[in-house]
């Protein structure tokens, strides 16, 4: 039996394909290595047509879409009706700072229209404690799913409290975590087996088409292959052998133990 002709459920299957739609953001957190500020580039939506014509050719859970700050894109809502009438089935998943929600209706309306669950940076840096005590009532009693992330060195206890509050009243989601991608000071992990907390989990798509299979890596010198490839659809499924550049200084970092992940899967024909 070909791959092609299994049942999904015999197939590897992707949790999350990540769209970074543009670097330009309406903050300019420290510890971001995701985003330019206005001086960021857009995804064009051409060019993001043709991506989703390229994960078309994957099976995959949740299409995310991201940035810098996605909902500062001129044709925001014009990308999030293409994706939502191309992948019906698959969970839409946005990740802002709600800023853009708060002070503009149209976009709060695309994201009631077209996604299920929105992923909300909130602390000191994002500085957008208000825009997500307006914006999370009103995306929780659209049912939609709201998860709160908060990094620990860039929020003070009283604020991280009012925010726990806050999702408890309207069954949204806190959590919280330290800075990634960047030096903070802790001591370098030890690398043994390559990390694997995101063994067939995580694709990003960065605006270039660069991609990486972990959220965490960023630097060019991690892209293992582009969307443009003509065997991308195998190469997302590769065995991976060699460390990202963040590995070494990732708070998520978790020694699978294997010099090779994710491990091959060989499926054998019915005799």
């Amino acid at each position: 039996m070909t791959s092609s002709l299994m049942p999904l459920s015999a197939r590897r299957i992707l949790k999350t394909a990540k769209v970074k739609i543009t670097t330009k953001c309406n903050r300019h957190c420290d510890f971001c290595i995701f985003a330019e500020g206005g001086q960021g580039e857009n995804m064009s939506l051409d060019t993001f047509a043709q991506v989703l014509d390229r994960l078309e050719q994957i099976p995959f859970r949740q299409l995310h879409i991201n940035g810098g700050e996605p909902t500062v894109h001129r044709d925001f809502h014009k990308l999030s009706a293409l994706a939502r009438v191309r992948f019906p089935d698959q969970i839409m998943v946005l990740g802002s700072n709600a800023i853009t929600l708060a002070r503009n209706e149209r976009l709060l309306e695309t994201v009631l229209a077209y996604y299920d669950q929105v992923l909300i940076g909130c602390d000191e840096e994002h500085d957008n404690y208000e825009e997500v005590h307006a914006v999370l009532p009103v995306l929780r009693e659209a049912g939609k799913i709201v998860v709160v992330n908060s990094v620990l060195e860039a929020i003070a206890p009283d604020r991280l409290q009012q925010l726990a509050v806050l999702c408890e009243e309207h069954g949204a989601i806190h959590v919280t975590n330290h800075v990634h991608h960047i030096d903070v000071g802790q001591p370098a992990n030890v690398l043994g087996g390559l990390c694997d907390r995101n063994v067939d989990q995580h694709l990003m798509i960065e605006v270039d088409g660069d991609c990486y299979r972990c959220f965490n890596a960023m630097a060019k010198i991690d892209s293992e292959f582009t969307v443009w490839d003509a065997d991308f659809a195998t190469k997302v499924f590769e065995p991976r052998s060699k460390h990202y550049e963040f590995c070494l200084k990732c708070h998520e970092y978790k020694d699978s133990g294997f010099p090779v992940v994710p491990a091959p899967i060989r499926h054998t024909a019915p005799a």
